[in-house]
């Protein structure tokens, strides 16, 4: 039986602990945070006998290293944001452990480097470890669609890969970490344009893309901060000449408007009675946690929160000679019908931590033939067809 040890108990824990729990591989599952009260509502939420709860600090490296060494884990997933990836990386090395995360804070941090876990790559390779990096809904599953999509062609013009939702309620409400959200959009982004890496300033590349259904008409998109449009190209098996990661939802031009017309993400400090504070820091003073599980049923069962999601994977090159376009999506569903199946889910987290749940099944499974450092859509064929079957 298999031993997990999650680091993080936000919305993405939730769904971990909801598919983990119920594996026959899986033994024990051991949820830490800073904040024990947000563990333990998952575990409570979830009920299983498997999950124990404990405090851990994300940025102590040591500390973590030290729990993870005691407690022999098979796997350790950083479930928690993404500023904290060097410490709990670090930490599964010192400890020998295999690690997933679902993504970077660092892009090309060093040249050619296109994120900060890889950095350690050779080191990783050399003790025989395994970390996949990047390995939940986007990136993730987007990686995943991309190295199909590029398997069926001869050669690729573009990759394009976009992330819809819609989100209806009657109160501010967080289904993801909005400061990782808003970290996004403010910093400039990097995509891979006539084959090389290129920083966009933020709210660039605007699109209006016609949606599948059931959303109806056209979204707005702009260019996103994420790993997909730096990382694929390098390791998707054949020269990829463009490749770009947008974001779109009903307001994001409200948050243009705050973020660039009334510049709140500025880290400048500004002098108010009493002292100097940023709008970066009253922003994030003022902006709503991720709901808890808990807060999450009362709103979708008493019908107050209604939520969707989609995930666009476009692919253009050729085959046998002839032009092809591959157009890939995949829905989450309805943040209600997420919530039914796994109590106090949504569908932003459904769609990010269902697929790191079967990538963390691959690893315990022993199905993921690699060792160091590594993005999803280095996966074989016969890897990602382990992936879609769960």
């Amino acid at each position: 039986m298999k031993r997990v040890l999650i680091v993080g108990a936000g919305a993405q824990a939730n769904v971990l602990t909801g598919v983990l729990s119920k594996a026959a591989e899986v033994g024990e599952i051991v949820l830490t945070d800073i904040d024990i009260s947000r563990a333990e509502g998952i575990a409570k939420t979830n009920g299983s006998q498997k999950i124990t709860t404990e405090v851990l600090d994300a940025s102590n490296s040591d500390a973590m290293a030290k729990r993870m060494t005691t407690g022999h884990f098979d796997l350790v997933i950083n479930a928690t944001i993404p500023k904290f990836v060097r410490q709990v990386l670090t930490a599964a090395y010192n400890a020998k452990c295999n690690y997933l995360d679902m993504a970077s804070n660092e892009i090309y941090p060093k040249p050619g480097i296109p994120v900060e876990q890889l950095e350690y790559a050779d080191q990783w390779k050399d003790a025989g470890l395994l970390c996949l990096t990047g390995a939940g809904g986007d990136p993730g599953l987007s990686n995943i669609m991309a190295k199909d999509a590029v398997d069926m062609l001869d050669t690729v013009e573009y990759i394009r890969i976009k992330d819809y939702g819609e989100a209806d309620c009657d109160k501010p409400v967080a289904l993801w970490s909005m400061r990782t959200y808003l970290e996004d959009m403010y910093l400039p982004s990097t995509q891979t344009i006539d084959g090389t890496p290129v920083k966009c300033p933020m709210f660039t590349g605007e699109e209006d893309y016609p949606l599948p259904e059931p959303f109806t008409g056209t979204g707005k998109f702009y260019y996103h901060d994420h790993e997909e449009g730096v990382t694929i190209p390098l390791y998707c098996g054949k020269p990829v000449p463009y490749c770009d990661f947008k974001i779109g939802e009903p307001g994001i031009d409200m948050w243009r408007f705050m973020i660039q017309g009334l510049n709140m993400m500025s880290p400048e400090k500004l002098d108010f009675p009493g002292g100097k504070v940023s709008p970066m820091e009253m922003l994030f003073k003022l902006i709503p946690e991720t709901a808890s599980p808990r807060e999450q049923i009362e709103l979708y069962e008493s019908g107050r929160l209604e939520s969707r999601l989609v995930l666009i994977c476009d692919t253009a090159g050729t085959k046998d000679g002839e032009k092809v376009l591959i157009h890939q999506y995949t829905k989450s569903p309805a943040g209600k019908d997420a919530c039914n199946w796994i109590r106090g889910t949504n569908d932003v987290s459904w769609m990010t931590s269902i697929p790191a749940s079967v990538f963390a099944l691959m690893i315990l499974r022993g199905q993921v033939d690699h060792t160091g450092v590594v993005p999803p859509e280095i996966f074989t064929l016969k890897e990602r067809e382990l992936f879609y079957k769960g």
